[in-house]
């Protein structure tokens, strides 16, 4: 699903920004973390447990994992369930725990590519992520010089990746038809049936019967809304239509509103059936 999922994340608007390592002298701490910002995230370089609050809901983050958590009211890390005083390092004593935090933002289409969970975590559940534990161990040895920020950002940027390629829509998550939807995604123009399913092994009609069950929609409905995405987020952008026309090749900006108007969005909450 590379082709598909990298789609998704661009219409998506992805946005990921590293915040910090927390540094604490002491082996008890919680902080508060700033939620207005967009979704937050949090992975652990280090054997340390840590727990995450928000609102009624309690979860554990552990090492070599990452989470991703919807912006729905404040959120509370730290070693412990019950609260405990904020992180302090006096400076002499570097104080690194291997935690770190940081921002995912989505553009205005960032729900409807992504209808992401309150929280999303890494798979397997508790178990080190290659991916994470790369970017991390990259993270740790780095120094805090500001020149750093944006190698920082690109190493965030790998660690909600890999909660996003762990938490796909569930069509994307239906292996049956994964190469099927990556043709889709890459032709510029319909894909008969029979390309479509090459090297599937399976007949046409079940192609379609999957693409039914898995995404509510037609190979061709599917097609549109994918290839949809820039064009809306250029609109959105609010480039003038008649620009937007004419650079994805529409005659008039009348017949782009017509074939927006027949772009239909996969039951993205559909489970898989194969």
């Amino acid at each position: 699903m590379g082709d598909a999922l990298r789609t998704l994340i661009d219409a998506a608007g992805l946005v990921v920004r590293y915040g910090h390592e927390v540094l604490s002298d002491d082996d008890r701490w919680t902080l508060d973390l700033d939620a207005s910002a967009g979704a937050a995230w949090v992975a652990c370089s280090s054997g340390i447990d840590v727990w995450v609050r928000q609102a009624d809901h309690v979860d554990l983050v552990r090492q070599g994992t990452a989470a991703l958590f919807d912006p729905q009211g404040a959120l509370t890390i730290g070693t412990d369930l019950d609260r405990a005083p904020p992180p302090t390092s006096d400076g002499g004593f570097f104080g690194p725990t291997g935690v770190h935090t940081g921002t995912a933002t989505f553009g205005p289409f960032g729900a409807e590519a992504f209808p992401l969970p309150r929280l999303a975590r890494t798979h397997p559940l508790d178990a080190p992520h290659d991916d994470v534990v790369r970017a991390l161990g990259h993270l740790d040895t780095m120094p805090g010089a500001p020149w750093c920020e944006a190698l920082r950002d690109v190493l965030a940027t790998v660690v909600v990746t890999a909660v996003l390629r762990d938490n796909p829509p569930a069509f994307l998550a239906d292996r049956s038809i994964a190469r099927c939807i990556d043709r889709l995604v890459d032709a510029d123009v319909p894909v008969p049936i029979d390309e479509l399913r090459r090297g599937t092994r399976v007949s046409a009609s079940t192609i379609r019967r999957r693409f039914r069950t898995t995404t509510g929609c037609s190979p061709e409905q599917l097609r549109r809304w994918f290839r949809s995405f820039p064009v809306r987020a250029a609109i959105a952008d609010g480039t003038d239509p008649a620009v937007v026309a004419r650079r994805f090749g529409y005659s008039t900006v009348s017949s782009m509103r017509r074939a927006l108007g027949r772009v239909r969005a996969p039951d993205t909450h559909v489970p898989s059936a194969f």
